[in-house]
């Protein structure tokens, strides 16, 4: 009898923590240019550096092509070398190679001098995607060592959840390829995450995701965003 109610009991945190349609791990592929300068100052060169993430979310090297608006300007060569010939302003293109339509711009000025931006915090909402409560503010932010996420005050999540992880991600539905950083132990309230990695900085990834390790099945997740 107490068997029985075990395996009810295990089929009913099961269901609960489904609670959502069948999960497709399918996602736009993209670029993204990852060195954000703003100008580079005239007569001085900079690379220019890019990520591909294929449709899975999964980081792939990839052949690509770069160009400029005005290459009296910012002249930009196949390997993503730019270099600013006169004041001015142009758009720079990275495309896909293999097909010519996935890509990423960005503006760049060639003035008196070289800014490049940095983006040391980003933010985003928790939200459930389960029949179990989790929600909550959070903010990523750059460390010495990878990043730290601080979970806000408004968070609140279910205990019943069985084995409740986080992780972060570029696939919001899959944490194949996400980076695990630990089991769930705070239920509410504020507490943080020190996640210590190589090259690890709040542009990596775009989703904290929040998984049932044991069944592996999604309950949550937030956008990381600017």
């Amino acid at each position: 009898m107490n068997r029985i109610v075990n395996i009810l009991t295990i089929f009913i945190i099961l269901q609960g923590c489904v609670g959502t349609d069948v999960i497709d791990d399918i996602i736009e592929e993209k670029i993204e240019i990852t060195t954000p300068i703003a100008s580079l100052k005239v007569g001085e060169s900079y690379s220019l550096m890019h990520r591909y993430l294929n449709n899975t979310g999964m980081e792939e090297d990839a052949e690509v092509d770069w160009f400029s608006t005005d290459q009296s300007v910012l002249e930009v060569t196949e390997d993503g070398e730019l270099t600013a010939l006169m004041s001015g302003q142009s758009e720079i293109t990275v495309v896909l190679r293999e097909n010519n339509q996935i890509m990423d711009k960005i503006l760049i000025e060639a003035a008196e001098e070289t800014v490049v931006l940095s983006t040391n915090s980003k933010s985003g909402t928790i939200n459930t995607t389960s029949s179990y409560e989790l929600t909550g503010d959070f903010e990523i932010t750059n460390t010495d060592t990878g990043v730290r996420i601080t979970i806000s005050d408004n968070y609140i999540a279910s205990s019943a959840l069985p084995g409740l992880y986080v992780y972060l991600s570029n696939n919001p539905s899959t944490t194949t390829g996400a980076l695990e950083i630990q089991a769930v132990s705070v239920f509410s309230g504020e507490h943080a995450y020190e996640v210590d990695a190589d090259e690890l900085t709040v542009d990596t990834y775009v989703y904290l995701l929040y998984f049932c390790k044991p069944f592996n099945v999604k309950v949550g997740h937030g956008e990381i965003l600017d």
